[in-house]
């Protein structure tokens, strides 16, 4: 029976073995030597606690290694010195336990070969990597063989090290790598380290002829599933936020999926070999040693600092990395972002180097009857389809005209093939043929914009174009943004993939995707009149980014020139440099403003301009957002803009936003809600008081379903201190808590922090005081906020009593949010980057109060914070949004003052001052 991982311990008693504490016949065996150390580091030689020894060796090894790598030694370097240094402890154990053997027992023909598998096989060993070793024998274990191996083990696992083993025969070998093909993977990495040399050989012939061979369309097979399954597990994505340098797509695992599949098709042994074969080029070759020796040297980095085997790229390495290999922030780009950007191109070389060797050992033989199918058609001279794929069959295509580095993605996307892999190989070199000239022309300007208008694979086309090197040729503006990062835990993407993932969605939406939860979305894509324009749009919406701040001013100076290559007409590109100065400005409104201010709203459409420029910048506006993020869109969001994208249209179809309508339109208002509070059952008298005792503005923005139950909720205070409902919205994403009560200082942070108690994330509030002084204040609380808020009533009524308790002076929010923000250690972040505290007041964009702004870390109780700071300050909160994305927060309050005025300079630099130091004091350590 085979032996396999962990299968011998210390209770493994073989038949016959002899006692090793008996005495025994003193015949010593042939010697067996140690493999020396790398130049340069000490020499490892057992001797009385074996393990504990190669364990201070190791560190002292590690130690010196570390100066090495902090000096700058390549990746390769340190892999190879400590593999080597690894080698050299292996090598001394098995010489001092055969010897040890020899001392005391006979050794007649017995043979035992130690083979390095996995990582460790390849000769790729970082510092805390896992040591994975066969200890193979001819047939069946015997004495020494058992005696070796244990020796070599024990003081193998006394080091700390991670130690993978099995003892096996070589028949063994051949039917477990047949079964199992995790066995034949590590087998395929196999290295010689020491003990029987020949037998070894054995191994190696037995591998080529009887391993290799068989089963190879179920290994690739298994192979590309695992592959597939890891990206999943692991980010789908190169770009990832904190990419995990091993497994996740274009780490070293991919580097390894590639040479294992090679090993098997090609029988190739490493990447110089795939040159012979024809499978990459010299300078692919050059690109992927490149990337190894990177990833290698981040992967030692990780390991050194950590002191453990740690292969995720947190933020906090990231920055550590960055510092000690010369990353410095310059001209306003972080050296933490110019290192991640270095990080994905090379990880992107992996991934790429990984898909091609896929795509080539998978490619299935062409049976003679289908060779008319391989050789298919020519769509124009020297460009063919074929079996799905898109071939180049005139290598002087391009060089005759570049254009046609353009052209053949058009021609793939309009015969809905891809470009094979010869094809992209041929695009990736000949890319820079893409002059200045070509840039200018009209020709090109048309290919593109017939890519942008075809009715289908928009997105795939112009991701495809971008991975072999050809859009940044064509636009280098957005070549400028390949891999840029932005280093914080909002942006999940690099800014080139940002954007073409914005594409994508805006893709999704014209094909129907969202056609139940994005209804008005759908719509507006379908209706919009060019669609190159939404396009366009959202490419180019950060092509300023990388240059310091204003991204959106420098953007939209840079797409004039854009705009005048790609031969828009006047108004396409003034639209243009509109939407990329602009793109923020719908969702800055929607989601910190009062949409429901004729002003505001007024304002917005006439900066807008035109009816086709506003259904632009919405598309944009959605697609920027979900981008972003599988987080960062939801359905509260899609109503806030959804609702000034509505009001916007109602000024340009009926201009009815100025002061008199405001009028008129307030009287027809409460006209039909004297019809609707009479059918209420409410009394005429208490109608007629409650229509004249609460503001306009509290008419003109609440929707005219609910204000009967606003009505009746301040009937009730006569008999308690406060009256409540609770309304779910599930369709929109939140749940309306409304309280009706007496006003009182201080009473929007007394509700906003028994709701923060009670771990509910608070969306928007709006605070309505009537003129006899009670008031009704409506809060949306969101339902991705961590907690059951739709079907837990008791958690409804608990927040409710609490809140009575609160009012009546009973109990202390403050007390109360102090303790709930004790969270266990586990559940705190260990590290994240900090944002910066901003607080801005806003005196312009509303007529009756002054807007403050105030943008922070995320951090339990944030929000009770600011406001009981607005309040003893002597400020009146009117309207507040609330809005959090992963780790920030941007919190927005409609104030005035004591006597209900907007805030003299003073006032404003008073607010600035006490929030800034209120927040500073309560920010979290570290």
């Amino acid at each position: 029976m085979a032996r396999g991982v962990g299968d011998t311990g210390p209770d493994d008693v073989l038949e016959g073995r002899v006692d090793m504490n008996e005495s025994a016949l003193e015949t010593t065996g042939p010697a067996v030597e140690a493999l020396p150390p790398p130049a340069g580091l000490p020499i490892f030689t057992p001797a009385v606690k074996w393990g504990l020894e190669a364990r201070d060796f190791l560190q002292q090894v590690r130690a010196l290694l570390y100066e090495r790598h902090r000096a700058k030694a390549s990746g390769a370097e340190i892999v190879s010195l400590y593999t080597g240094a690894v080698d050299h402890v292996v090598s001394a154990l098995h010489a001092a336990a055969s010897t040890h053997y020899s001392s005391r027992h006979n050794r007649l023909d017995q043979r035992l070969t130690v083979i390095a598998q996995g990582g460790y096989g390849r000769g790729e060993m970082n510092p805390c990597s896992d040591v994975d070793l066969l200890f193979l024998h001819p047939q069946r274990l015997d004495p020494y063989v058992e005696t070796v191996y244990e020796k070599m083990f024990y003081a193998l696992v006394d080091t700390n090290l991670q130690v993978g083993h099995a003892v096996r025969s070589l028949k063994d070998c051949v039917n477990l790598a047949s079964e199992d093909f995790k066995v034949k993977t590590a087998l395929l990495d196999a290295r010689f380290l020491c003990g029987d040399e020949s037998l070894y050989r054995e191994f190696d012939a037995l591998i080529l002829t009887s391993v290799l061979p068989r089963g190879s369309a179920r290994f690739f097979r298994d192979k590309v599933q695992e592959y597939e399954d890891r990206h999943r597990r692991y980010g789908d994505s190169v770009y990832i936020l904190e990419p995990h340098v091993k497994e996740g797509e274009g780490g070293l695992r991919d580097l390894h999926t590639a040479l294992w599949l090679a090993r098997v098709k090609f029988k190739t042994q490493g990447v110089r070999e795939l040159v012979h074969k024809g499978v990459l080029t010299e300078r692919q070759h050059a690109e992927i040693l490149e990337a190894r020796d990177f990833l290698w040297r981040v992967r030692n980095a990780l390991h050194f600092m950590s002191g453990q085997h740690q292969d995720q790229l947190t933020f906090e390495y990231q920055e550590r990395i960055a510092a000690e290999d010369g990353f410095r922030d310059i001209e306003g780009r972080k050296g933490v972002e110019e290192f991640m950007r270095t990080y994905y191109l090379h990880a992107a070389t992996v991934n790429r180097f990984a898909e091609e060797v896929i795509d080539r050992v998978t490619e299935r033989a062409v049976p003679y009857r289908t060779l008319s199918r391989l050789i298919g058609r020519d769509i124009r001279p020297g460009v063919r389809v074929a079996q799905g794929e898109l071939l180049i069959t005139d290598a002087e295509l391009f060089k005759r005209d570049p254009l046609n580095v353009l052209t053949v993605f058009r021609d793939g996307q309009h015969h809905g093939v891809r470009l094979g892999n010869a094809a992209k190989r041929f695009v990736r070199e000949q890319a820079a043929l893409i002059d200045d000239e070509t840039r200018s022309s009209r020709a090109a300007a048309q290919v593109f914009r017939d890519i942008l208008r075809w009715k289908s694979d928009v997105y795939e086309t112009l991701w495809e174009m971008h991975k072999l090197g050809v859009l940044g040729a064509y636009i280098p503006e957005f070549g400028d943004l390949l891999c840029m990062t932005q280093h914080d835990l909002y942006h999940i993407y690099t800014v080139d993939e940002h954007s073409l993932m914005g594409v994508r969605e805006l893709e999704r939406l014209r094909q129907g995707f969202y056609r139940e939860p994005l209804p008005l979305l759908t719509q507006v894509m379908r209706e919009v009149d060019r669609v190159e324009m939404a396009f366009l749009g959202i490419l180019f919406h950060d092509v300023g980014k990388g240059h310091g701040g204003g991204h959106s001013e420098r953007g939209a100076a840079m797409v004039r020139e854009i705009s005048r290559r790609l031969w828009l007409n006047d108004d396409e590109a003034a639209q243009l440099e509109f939407i990329v100065r602009h793109h923020l400005l719908m969702s800055h409104l929607a989601q910190r403003r009062d949409v429901h201010d004729p002003r505001l709203v007024r304002e917005f459409a006439e900066n807008v301009g035109n009816l086709d420029t506003l259904k632009v910048l919405y598309l944009v506006t959605f697609a920027d957002m979900k981008a972003v993020g599988p987080k960062v869109w939801n359905n509260w969001k899609d109503m806030l803009l959804g609702e000034l994208y509505m009001q916007a249209i109602e000024v340009f179809e009926t201009g009815e936003y100025v002061e008199e309508a405001r009028e008129k339109r307030l009287e027809r208002i409460k006209e039909r809600l004297r019809g609707r509070l009479a059918d209420a059952g409410v009394a005429s008298d208490l109608a007629a008081a409650f229509l004249r005792q609460m503001p306009d503005r509290y008419f003109l923005s609440t929707t005219e379903e609910i204000v009967p139950r606003h009505c009746a909720l301040l009937s009730r205070l006569e008999e308690s201190v406060l009256a409540a409902a609770v309304e779910h919205y599930p369709e929109r994403g939140f749940t309306e808590f409304t309280v009706a009560t007496r006003d009182r200082p201080g009473l929007f942070a007394t509700i906003a922090g028994v709701l923060s108690v009670n771990g509910m994330n608070i969306l928007w509030a709006s605070i309505t005081t009537a003129s006899d002084d009670r008031v009704v204040d409506v809060f949306r609380v969101s339902h991705d906020g961590g907690v059951d808020v739709v079907e837990d009533d008791d958690r409804w009524a608990r927040v409710e009593r609490t809140l009575e308790k609160a009012l009546l002076g009973e109990i202390d929010v403050e007390k109360l949010l102090a303790q709930a923000s004790q969270r266990p250690a586990f559940m705190t972040r260990k590290y994240v980057p900090r944002v910066p505290t901003s607080i801005e007041i806003d005196d312009e964009v509303s007529d009756h109060f002054s807007v403050v702004d105030v943008y922070s870390q995320d951090r339990p109780g944030l929000l009770f914070t600011i406001t009981n700071t607005l309040y003893h300050l002597g400020l009146s909160i009117e309207l507040a949004k609330i809005t959090t994305n992963v780790d920030q927060v941007l919190d927005v309050f409609y104030v005035t003052d004591a006597q209900g005025r907007k805030l003299d300079a003073a006032q404003q630099a008073e607010v600035r001052g006490a929030l800034a130091e209120t927040l500073a004091a309560g920010e979290p350590k570290g």
